[in-house]
């Protein structure tokens, strides 16, 4: 069993069904990610949806190949997985013009033994939770189109060292102010990461209500298992991922 264990929660804002938000939960491979396709550019729902699924590939490939667990192989293969996420875009568009502008955030985490990796690029977030206190660990870019996406300034890639009993949440700007909230932080560490993300994102419609949110919560594990709360009934998928109940 890994190290960390996660679940993400999304929901389309307003009374439609169109989710821009993407996200990925592979506790097995210790990789995290959540995408926001970029509103007012041609289908900002599949732009999410391939690079999450070409990084999610790409991680799930060289995992077999290569030892994770060196901090500058792991840091390596986050980079060369958010272009190889960028270049499926890149792929997307050439291949079908209509497509043309495709852009998305990327926030990810590639967790192994007490190292997590994270790549940013746009303004989507990741936070630690740790004794009570949220920490923003990003800073937001103005997001690129992928022809600029050499640009040095609109991709983070860093180390952050984990610690038994760590929440760590990665989630789209629809969900941020809620992350951030004294109530959120408070229970943080007594809730499962099913039944935080779940409240998250439930939260971030009442706040929100016309934006998607999405939010994916990873717990690392200490050496002996927290009696997590269990408050909501069994997640139903959707086709915009995981909606949970709270």
């Amino acid at each position: 069993m890994g190290t960390t264990e996660g679940s993400g929660a999304s929901r389309a804002g307003g009374e439609g069904f169109h989710n821009e938000d993407a996200f990925v939960v592979e506790d097995g491979l210790g990789l995290y990610l959540v995408c926001d396709g970029a509103s007012g550019t041609p289908a900002g729902e599949v732009a999410s949806r391939v690079a999450a699924q070409a990084l999610e590939d790409f991680v799930e490939h060289v995992d077999g190949a290569l030892d994770l667990r060196g901090r500058g192989v792991a840091r390596a293969v986050v980079e060369r997985a958010m272009g190889y996420a960028m270049a499926a875009l890149d792929e997307a568009q050439q291949t079908d013009p209509q497509l043309a502008g495709l852009a998305t955030t990327l926030t990810v985490l590639l967790a192994h033994a007490r190292t997590g990796v994270i790549g940013h690029r746009g303004d989507s977030r990741a936070y630690l939770i740790r004794n009570d206190r949220a920490h923003q660990l990003t800073v937001d870019h103005e997001l690129t189109k992928v022809s600029d996406e050499t640009d040095a300034d609109s991709e983070d890639v860093f180390t952050v060292e984990l610690e038994p009993g760590d929440t760590i949440v990665l989630c789209t700007d629809g969900a941020e102010d809620v992350v951030q909230d004294d109530g959120i932080v408070r229970v943080a560490g007594d809730l499962s990461p099913r039944v935080l993300a779940s409240r998250i994102v439930s939260a971030a419609q009442r706040v929100r209500p016309g934006q998607d949110a999405t939010a994916v919560v990873v717990r690392v594990r200490g050496d002996r298992e927290p009696g997590w709360l269990e408050l909501s009934g069994q997640p139903y998928g959707t086709r915009f991922g995981h909606t949970l109940q709270a």
